[in-house]
């Protein structure tokens, strides 16, 4: 299944909003000295809250609550979890199937 990427600047707090499936997502990515987390709403539904960021781990836990499909980060260069200081060089957010799988 391919996949889209999901550009991210290169700055520690951020909110985003894209076309996922025909429906908007809206994404805040906080950094705090325990990890980068996300909070995502998928058509104005909260999906995932104060989700731990890691490689290859999906922030949308709960299909049932309409966003279909895989959402997370993928390191390009190894298995790390991601930091800002690495967006879209090294650590891509993703929808989809991610890379390596």
């Amino acid at each position: 299944m391919p996949y889209t990427i999901i550009p991210c600047q290169q700055v520690a707090n951020q909110e985003l909003s894209c076309i996922l499936d025909g429906q908007l997502a809206r994404i805040t990515l906080t950094t705090t000295n325990y990890g980068l987390f996300a909070d995502v709403l998928y058509n104005e539904v909260p999906v995932a809250s104060g989700r731990l960021c890691l490689d290859r781990t999906d922030i949308n836990p709960d299909r049932y609550r309409g966003l279909p499909q895989f959402l997370g980060f993928a390191d390009l260069q190894g298995v790390d979890d991601p930091t800002f200081d690495g967006f879209g060089t090294r650590f891509l957010l993703i929808y989809g199937d991610p890379p390596g799988n």
